[in-house]
């Protein structure tokens, strides 16, 4: 069943129908014309007992929840939902598993479910695979078209204390966060061979109290863009080693020790970094090349909530944050050629909603 709302109004359940057509069936130049025209689809999980998929329409502003058939749960983590082509995979935290949905017109279409040996966190595409990172371990899955497969590889995560934040792929394998103080890369092969294999090597991370809880992660090529939360630091990972390192917004402490500033998590658009300030409730600007990476302005958007996951896609960007407490914003920014961002607009969700991502 899927239920649907306009922004500014609550969601109503509607009953799936299929309607007569009534026109001509169009050929196949204006199906591929009426394709490239589609609106970028903004997703987000519910991430409820009963969890969905919450579609929102960037052009129209119209959102559809499409259920996951699993339960959510899943917080503290950035990656809860992830796109490739025209696949995303959404995780389930409460049922030990990943729902795979395609797009179908405006709307997602749950077309397969994965198994996950535990709770997952976050989910990534790369190298023909799916790769899912849970409290415990890292885990590939080979996608074969718009299929994924049985699992082809599990590696324990280095702490595998229940702190882990993150997973995305890069030209080197996959990499991931965990919140008590590590970052590790793991090699990843292609569909057809073994997938996540072993050894888990970390980086090696700056002395303290320059170290304090690796949070986010984003790749481009073989290089890897991670936040040091706490310790209110970007970085730049190349080569197994950080090449690279820029402060936050300062202060990042008051005087009593609370955190006024944390680049939490992390998304690219060309030179630009966008990074979400969950204390500062804003977003947080960087420029990065492969060789550095510079704090560039601070306040690039303000929020209403503490931002938990965000993603850039294109001039779009697409942010999560708290809201209330009670009902979250999902709001969609565009991106100019300066970086600089102007709010499109936000919708309400009711619920600590997971996941940031837009699909085309």
């Amino acid at each position: 069943m899927l239920t649907k709302n306009l922004a500014g109004r609550g969601p109503a359940v509607l009953p799936l129908m299929c309607a007569l057509a009534v026109a001509a069936v169009p050929g196949a130049g204006e199906l591929h014309a009426q394709a490239a025209t589609a609106a970028p689809l903004f997703l987000t999980a519910t991430n409820g007992t009963d969890n969905s998929l919450a579609v929102i329409n960037t052009r129209t502003k119209e959102m559809v929840f499409v259920p996951t058939g699993g339960a959510g749960g899943a917080s503290g983590n950035a990656g809860g939902v992830a796109v490739s082509g025209k696949l995303a995979a959404v995780v389930n935290f409460g049922s030990a598993n990943v729902t795979i949905f395609q797009r179908k017109g405006n709307s997602m279409e749950p077309v397969q479910t994965v198994k996950t040996t535990a709770e997952p966190l976050s989910v990534t595409f790369g190298h023909d695979h799916l790769v899912v990172l849970t409290g415990t371990d890292i885990e590939s899955f080979p996608v074969y078209g718009n299929t994924v497969g049985n699992n082809d590889g599990t590696v324990s995560l280095l702490r595998a204390d229940g702190t882990a934040a993150q997973v995305v792929t890069f030209d080197g394998g996959a990499i991931y966060s965990e919140k008590s103080g590590d970052i590790s890369e793991v090699s990843l092969s292609t569909a057809g061979a073994s997938g996540v294999s072993g050894p888990t090597v970390p980086v090696a991370l700056p002395a303290a109290p320059n170290n304090n809880t690796p949070f986010a992660l984003v790749a481009r090529g073989p290089y890897v863009y991670a936040a040091i939360a706490h310790s209110d630091l970007e970085t730049l990972i190349a080569n197994g080693k950080i090449a690279a390192m820029a402060e936050g917004p300062a202060p990042f402490m008051d005087a009593s020790g609370n955190l006024t500033h944390a680049p939490c998590w992390n998304t690219l658009s060309g030179q630009f970094l966008y990074s979400a300030d969950s204390p500062g409730k804003q977003v947080v600007r960087f420029l990065v090349s492969d060789s550095n990476v510079f704090l560039d302005k601070a306040g690039a958007a303000t929020l209403s909530g503490a931002p938990t996951d965000l993603y850039a896609y294109g001039s779009l960007l697409a942010v999560i944050d708290g809201g209330d407490g009670t009902t979250s914003n999902a709001s969609v920014f565009t991106i100019d050629p300066e970086g600089e961002l102007t709010l499109s607009f936000a919708v309400k969700i009711t619920g600590a909603i997971n996941g940031a991502a837009i699909i085309q």
